[in-house]
């Protein structure tokens, strides 16, 4: 039905559609409700906030030793220098320094340094301008017993922004709890350029019961969605301001990564390049908040690069600020960030591959946010780089068609997702796209809700994107999440005031008026509902409606009751304005049983094109009238939370 009324107090059916539509100015505040963002998806485990787990990053310029100072062994990768790092001598992160004065047969050359506070993560960084010239390196750390771990390849990152890089950096390497860092080329290298950099980073594990514990974490409530470890439960860092932050060919918001892309097009796999032998969740999480510091601080992010991560039991952590809700442009992949979504398996999946648990993980992320865009996981797209960039195959604009679930290395020259991760990406596009119709089935059945929440609340039908942000939203938090949003929205409130105004007065409000009304339901000075008495006890509207006090009480019996005062009501009331004032008799008359009656039936008409029953009535204006902490809101959300509006807002779309 066309022009479907809102109830505005009194009125019978005050139409929205046509005439009475809200100007474009005053459509001007945004739909959100106040004090809060449009509600998310589903994010929340069972585990506890973390609040921010700190992190210490501490750098070490790495510098080769003259040759004359220069220790000779057979293999610097067999030789243990554990005394060296127990003497006296041996350098220590205080020095901001690791010295490579050891040399092999082989050539290499190798150096370590002491870090007493321990550390848990190692990469190394470069500036851009000696790229050409860095040598690969590989490390392997100390344990707090003195033994010595397995050498680990710095491999060169090509998880970077998209836009032009000024350093160079390896991914990040968890080594365990550790005090020492020994660091060596991994092959002949007849010098090491200034410039290269070490960084250690360390931080705490988050210290709550359940994180102390291995496997699946448990949903706070039953979803349609995948559980999601949120940032908040894993300790995560603020994001660094957008201006902080390299560029990554995106309009960037302040305290989100490098904002947010128009919608989603494909998922890009990786590995973290981690040991896999984290016990606890909470491990997962400390290796997850070192990789986060690391990005931040070595690499100048705004954020963690990713936009999800997926551990060994099919945990899925939130990784970017605001990835849950919104496309936003991570760090991933350099030249195909944008329009993608990142999700990084928790591990080095080079000689073993995931677990079933982390695959499905992997497809449950990848299959949700792709269906809420559209997106067919089990489909092939046209891709378009951004730019070259580390290790990158494509120069800017060229396009290659790929899966919408693929692997880093299909973009970049890399082994990421692992020789043994790569091959499972068929089977995880293939349960993502299960995933992907799944959720989207069930977010379809709340389309013509949203489409009908939107025309009997703004008078006006729901754009495509406000369908896609709802339909999910609702499938997930139900019904009533929508109309509390809309309830407490500006436009909502606008449309009730002009529509207020241009009813009682007879004329559209200015701008400057309807942000007073809506100022004073903020503040609380009058609901939404009582906008519409406010201006019937104003002498506008006292002149509006003829002038005299017999005419002013004919017009409220006809606005608020629907039908004409009897001649013993208008001697009743008339004398009355003057000792009540114009004010206390709307009021008197607003609040009177039939007066609610008038607007419990009306709202049923408006909302469900039906006349309520005789009980159904009566509740409802012995609930409105002896219940103060009930007002006309409590009847519209309970109306919008019924199967029965589900219903009919079916038969209407």
């Amino acid at each position: 039905m066309v022009g479907r009324a809102i109830i505005l107090g009194a009125a019978p059916a005050i139409m929205l559609g046509g005439a009475v539509a809200p100007s474009a100015a005053a459509q001007t505040p945004s739909f959100e409700p106040e004090g809060r963002s449009a509600p998310a998806a589903p994010e929340d485990s069972a585990l506890p906030d973390a609040g921010t787990t700190e992190a210490t990053v501490e750098t070490v310029a790495v510098a080769a030793a003259p040759a004359a100072e220069t220790e000779r062994v057979a293999d610097v990768t067999k030789a243990a220098p554990a005394a060296r790092a127990a003497a006296a001598e041996h350098s220590t992160v205080a020095d901001g320094e690791v010295v490579l004065d050891t040399t092999d047969d082989a050539g290499r050359i190798a150096g370590e340094v002491a870090a007493p506070a321990g550390f848990q993560t190692v990469g190394a960084s470069w500036p851009a301008a000696i790229d050409a010239e860095v040598p690969e390196l590989q490390v392997r750390a100390q344990a707090e017993d003195g033994t010595w771990g397995q050498w680990t390849h710095l491999e060169k990152s090509s998880d970077v922004p998209d836009g032009e890089q000024l350093e160079f950096l390896s991914a990040p390497v968890h080594v365990g709890e550790a005090v020492a860092v020994q660091v060596a080329t991994v092959d002949k290298a007849a010098s090491v350029p200034e410039g290269i950099r070490l960084t250690l980073v360390t931080s705490e594990q988050v210290q709550t019961v359940a994180a102390t514990t291995s496997g699946a974490v448990e949903a706070s409530a039953a979803t349609n969605a995948p559980t999601i470890v949120t940032r908040a439960e894993w300790g995560a860092a603020p994001p660094r301001p957008i201006d902080d932050c390299p560029p990554a060919g995106g309009d960037g918001v302040p305290g989100t990564t490098w904002g947010a892309a128009d919608r989603l097009d494909g998922a890009v796999v990786h590995h973290t390049v981690n040991p896999n032998d984290y016990a606890t969740v909470a491990e997962a999480m400390q290796l997850i908040r070192n990789d986060q510091a690391y990005h931040q601080n070595s690499h100048g992010w705004c954020d963690i690069g990713y936009n999800f991560l997926v551990d060994k039991w099919g945990n899925i952590y939130e990784g970017a600020q605001g990835s849950i809700e919104d496309p936003i442009i991570g760090a991933h992949a350099g030249g195909f960030n944008t329009r993608t979504v990142g999700v990084s398996m928790v591990g080095t999946y080079t000689n073993v591959a995931p677990s079933a648990a982390q695959k499905d993980g992997v497809a449950q992320i990848a299959g949700y946010r792709l269906s809420q865009y559209g997106a067919n996981p089990a489909e092939s797209a046209t891709f378009t780089s951004a730019g070259l960039t580390s290790g990158g195959r494509y120069g800017a604009g060229e396009q290659v068609v790929l899966p919408r679930v693929f692997g880093h290395r299909d973009t970049h020259r890399t082994e990421c997702p692992g020789d043994m991760g790569y091959p499972q990406l068929a089977s995880i596009r293939n349960a993502a796209a299960a995933y992907a119709e799944e959720y989207t089935e069930v977010a379809e059945q709340y389309t013509n809700f949203v489409q009908a929440v939107y025309k009997d609340s703004l008078g006006r039908e729901a754009t495509t994107a406000e369908i896609e942000g709802w339909e999910y939203r609702v499938s997930v938090n139900g019904q009533g999440d929508l109309a509390d949003a809309m309830a407490t929205s500006n436009n909502y409130r606008t449309a009730r005031i002009i529509a207020a105004f241009q009813d009682t007065l007879g004329y559209t409000p200015s701008d400057a008026q309807v942000d007073s009304h809506i100022a004073g339901v903020r503040n609380g000075t009058r609901t939404i509902d009582e906008a519409e008495p406010f201006l019937m006890g104003t002498s506008t509207y006292y002149r509006h409606v003829g002038g005299t006090d017999r005419a002013y009480i004919t017009a409220l019996y006809e606005h608020i009751l629907h039908r004409a005062p009897t001649a013993s009501q208008l001697d009743h009331w008339v004398p009355r304005l003057s000792t009540l004032g114009r004010a206390g008799v709307v009021d008197a008359l607003w609040r009177n049983r039939s007066a609610v009656q008038v607007r419990v039936v009306a709202t049923y008409q408006h909302y469900l094109n039906e006349t309520p029953s005789d009980s159904t009535t009566t509740f409802w204006v012995d609930t409105l009238t002896n219940n103060a902490s009930k007002d006309e809101a409590t009847l519209r959300r309970s109306i919008l939370v019924t199967s029965r509006y589900l219903a009919y807002a079916d038969s209407r779309y």
